[in-house]
């Protein structure tokens, strides 16, 4: 699955808004299918996110849902998970895969009313909707007192010798690393979830690991990055790196550093 030439984007300044609607609209489902097969023990991010959300929550949000992998992860006897995202294509993809309901609507912008919600999730959202402190208002005000925002987003850690290695070499033959529109470490997180009512009682941290057996899998993985200013030279430079290393070894594990947050209100 190679993305086309002119997804590049030559100017130094991104317009995260236009490229994420591209990119979603030409990969669809591209990061439920990467996630979904990265695995620490037994878990997917999605199952580990799952688990933070009380079974007692019997109204959930899923902000930033994509295809609607946690609107399938959560789903419970009596529960309703409203899945929620800008992408029409991405909630296409997601209606065809599970009952929903789903919303198409910006998360600076909830079309929900105050503090109706028991619990929001959010799959790498907080990264890429911005500005953060506007999403956690948003938040803030559809929770129910001592409702609970549960959120996964990239981490720079765990990551061992050999994951470093890896991972380096990667990004030398891209000249970057992967992207996002907001910072991968939520600078000042907790200081804008205390401004909204809010407060964390959960930080965690889990390696994920990815398992690359064939061109097609480093394709897939590659594919599923943002990055809006590498051409796709460069990205097809990673994945010869990735088939050359596949020719001594049976599959290349490449490490997913995620990370675990959990604030009530």
């Amino acid at each position: 699955m190679a993305p086309r030439e002119d997804f590049a984007v030559n100017s130094d300044e991104v317009n995260w808004r236009s490229y994420l609607a591209e990119f979603h609209r030409e990969r669809a489902g591209i990061a439920e299918a990467v996630l979904s097969r990265a695995l620490a023990g037994d878990h997917s991010p999605y199952r580990w996110l799952a688990r933070a959300v009380s079974a007692n929550a019997s109204t959930v949000l899923d902000l930033a849902c994509g295809s609607g992998p946690m609107s399938r992860e959560l789903a419970l006897p009596g529960r309703t998970v409203i899945g929620l995202d800008l992408s029409e294509y991405e909630l296409a993809l997601a209606a065809d895969r599970g009952p929903g309901p789903w919303i198409l609507a910006d998360g600076l912008q909830l079309p929900i009313k105050d503090e109706c919600i028991d619990a929001v999730t959010s799959s790498m959202g907080l990264v890429v909707v911005q500005p953060l402190s506007r999403v956690v208002e948003e938040v803030a005000r559809v929770l129910r007192p001592g409702g609970v925002l549960a959120a996964i987003a990239p981490g720079i850690r765990p990551l061992g010798p050999r994951d470093l290695r890896v991972l380096t070499r990667i990004n030398g033959r891209l000249r970057t690393k992967p992207q996002f529109p907001g910072p991968v470490e939520l600078t000042g997180f907790a200081k804008t979830l205390a401004q909204y009512g809010m407060r964390t009682v959960e930080d965690a941290r889990e390696r994920y690991r990815f398992s690359i057996r064939s061109r097609a899998d480093a394709e897939l993985m590659m594919s599923a990055l943002y990055l809006p200013n590498t051409r796709w030279s460069r990205v097809e430079s990673a994945i010869e790196y990735l088939e050359d290393r596949l020719k001594r070894h049976e599959a290349v594990e490449v490490a997913i550093p995620m990370r675990r947050l959990v604030a009530i209100k």
